[in-house]
């Protein structure tokens, strides 16, 4: 993971750095390493040739790297996704392999791909989730239902960006905590860090893997892992 934290910033500071770096690692390689993902997008396209026609991507890798660069994420809250899902051809027919229960429900990769491939057709920005389904210490909202995260959607892979901005308010932090059956004798080191001066700060995590299998269009992350774990290969 590539894991920045800012201080200062809040939700929407926070989503706007993580689609402004994915650009910027998107930009590097095409000024870069144009030649290799020529290569790659050819690769691609050959892979794709013995694929049925309804399972081929609708853009050559270049193509791909090309739109998301020049175009604006699409933002929405996790209601709308959910509404957006449970009103869908796709749910109605019960194409999904995790049905649409309703609100509150934890998004699998196949609905995230959906708004981003089939819905959207570009990368997702998605904001606050119930916060039953995210941690502890990830800022409560007012409405007292949701908190303030966002995760970002790439086509092809899901989500590819996590984070939110943080509790900074000892008091709900504590009572948040109480909720979750978090022990506060556990984290006194993290409370201590909000009780001695903090300020409001955000951050998220890049899947580094994940960015690597975007850019140059693997179709198996486990071939862009660099330094890969598989059963039985570590010798210590």
């Amino acid at each position: 993971m590539i894991e920045p934290e800012m201080a200062f910033n809040d939700l929407e500071d926070n989503a706007n750095l993580a689609e402004e770096f994915i650009k910027y690692l998107i930009k590097y390689a095409i000024d870069n390493n144009k030649e290799d993902l020529e290569f790659l997008a050819q690769r691609l396209a050959d892979e794709e040739k013995q694929l049925p026609q309804d399972k081929r991507s609708e853009m050559g890798l270049m193509e791909k790297l090309e739109f998301v660069l020049n175009n604006n994420f699409e933002r929405l809250t996790y209601t709308e996704a959910i509404e957006i899902l449970r009103e869908s051809n796709h749910n109605k027919k019960k194409k999904f392999q995790y049905p649409i229960t309703g609100w509150g429900m934890d998004l699998q990769s196949e609905h995230e791909r959906y708004l981003v491939e089939k819905h959207f057709k570009k990368p997702v920005i998605l904001t606050n989730y119930p916060k039953e389904i995210k941690a502890f210490y990830m800022r409560q909202n007012d409405d007292g239902k949701t908190v303030a995260a966002m995760d970002i959607l790439a086509p092809g892979i899901g989500e590819i960006v996590g984070g939110s901005q943080r509790e900074e308010r000892l008091d709900l932090l504590l009572a948040r905590m109480s909720e979750m059956h978090i022990p506060e004798e556990e984290l006194w080191w993290y409370l201590d860090t909000r009780r001695f001066g903090t300020v409001p700060h955000a951050g998220f995590g890049l899947g580094f893997e994940r960015m690597v299998q975007f850019v140059t269009g693997m179709t198996n992350i486990r071939d862009v892992i660099a330094f890969p774990r598989t059963p039985g290969s570590a010798e210590f």
